[in-house]
């Protein structure tokens, strides 16, 4: 029998459910509630207006994944955009987590284990350094200025951002002044470029760029992992210089994943088109496709199609994206996100699937993978990992 309860109620837990903070009992009442919904129908027309908007994406997921609906309904259902990919491996939202080894895990399991030590999960924030070699530390602190001078206007929001504004009247000069952005680990960070280009910055990870871009092109150097949406202009293209690759573009989207101590460097396209080159060789992606230059090489870029879009951009919706991962790669995920050191000399050959959100503590995490057996681990002082196997 489903159980009752008065609506302002339930929406009251629903919202701790969502944020995190619901009590063992309210988690256990919330995905009792919802177990008793008809796995036939559309799951859509049996939630309240109200309950539907304060579920919102991540929380909706969640109902899905409890009532382990039929992914032929799934895919019917527009509300959340990741259904589609949650046709290949079944994403994993704020407890629930779908193993390798077909074994379904709900988030009252969690609840057995508690780490005395936890690492809290990164922020927005970065390191602005401007073109007369003075830093200014962005956070979420407040809206503000940080610089304003002729013609010239940046300022930092609260949710996270960067902006450039650019007056038309602004002076000319025979320098170009760039200016730095820089993420530490545990962190991340959002530019306005000065032409429009939206930039999201994953953590250790720098962008060099002019003031104000002028001349024939548009030029920035990456260090570590961004994704670009590029605005369009024609007459300037814009080009993103990396670790041993140069890539090419008018107007598109794309991520490229360039950090130092990854094995290659991914370039992974969502629309339009670009060209990705070294000193030898020369691909154009199209949309769906993902450039592979290996590490420290000038040798042949190597193009695989049909690439898990949704999975490569998943850090910048606010996930980590585990498509048979290494145990390995996750870790080096989580040091950089968590801000945490690893000892890697002992990690067991493993992969995994699934989706865990970043705003997760490292406890949460590590209490998921540790369900697939034969490998615990626990947080040390100092903000130190112990990799166990069994």
């Amino acid at each position: 029998m489903k159980p009752k309860v008065n609506q302002n109620d339930l929406n009251r837990m629903i919202k701790r459910y969502v944020a995190g903070t619901a009590t063992a009992e309210e988690i256990l009442f919330i995905e009792a509630y919802y177990k008793h919904l008809d796995k036939e129908a559309n799951i859509l027309d049996q939630l309240k207006e109200e309950e539907l908007e304060i579920l919102g994406e991540v929380g909706f997921q969640r109902v899905l994944a409890n009532i382990n609906q039929p992914t032929k309904n799934r895919k019917s259902i527009p509300f959340y955009k990741y259904i589609a990919a949650a046709v290949v491996f079944i994403a994993f939202i704020s407890g629930f987590l779908y193993f390798s080894k077909d074994r379904v895990i709900t988030q009252n399991t969690l609840l057995v284990k508690k780490e005395k030590i936890d690492v809290l999960p990164g922020v927005d924030k970065a390191i602005l350094t401007l073109s007369d070699g003075s830093k200014i530390v962005l956070d979420d602190a407040k809206n503000e200025k940080i610089v304003e001078k002729a013609g010239l206007v940046i300022s930092k929001t609260t949710d996270g951002q960067l902006l450039y504004k650019v007056s038309s009247t602004l002076p000319k000069s025979a320098t170009i002044a760039y200016n730095t952005i820089a993420t530490s680990k545990g962190n991340q960070y959002q530019v306005l470029l000065p032409d429009g280009t939206k930039v999201w910055l994953n953590a250790a990870s720098s962008l060099k760029y002019p003031e104000v871009f002028t001349g024939n092109e548009r030029k920035v150097i990456l260090s570590g992992e961004a994704y670009f949406e590029v605005a369009k202009n024609k007459d300037m293209p814009f080009r993103v210089q990396s670790r041993n690759q140069d890539v090419q573009v008018l107007g598109t989207h794309f991520n490229i994943n360039s950090y130092s101590d990854d094995q290659s460097i991914k370039t992974t396209l969502l629309e339009g088109a670009i060209k990705v080159s070294n000193a030898n060789f020369s691909k154009i992606l199209k949309p769906g496709e993902q450039s592979l230059v290996e590490n420290n090489s000038l040798g042949n870029i190597n193009v695989i199609k049909n690439i898990d879009v949704d999975g490569e951009i998943a850090w910048k919706k606010g996930l980590f994206s585990f498509n048979n991962v290494a145990l390995k790669t996750i870790l080096i995920q989580l040091e950089r996100w968590y801000d945490i050191k690893i000892d890697y000399q002992s990690i067991p050959d493993k992969r995994y699937n699934g989706m865990v959100p970043r705003k997760s503590n490292l406890s949460e995490v590590l209490n998921m993978l540790e369900l697939t057996g034969n490998i615990s681990f626990k947080i040390e002082e100092g903000r130190r990992l112990k990799v166990i196997s069994k």
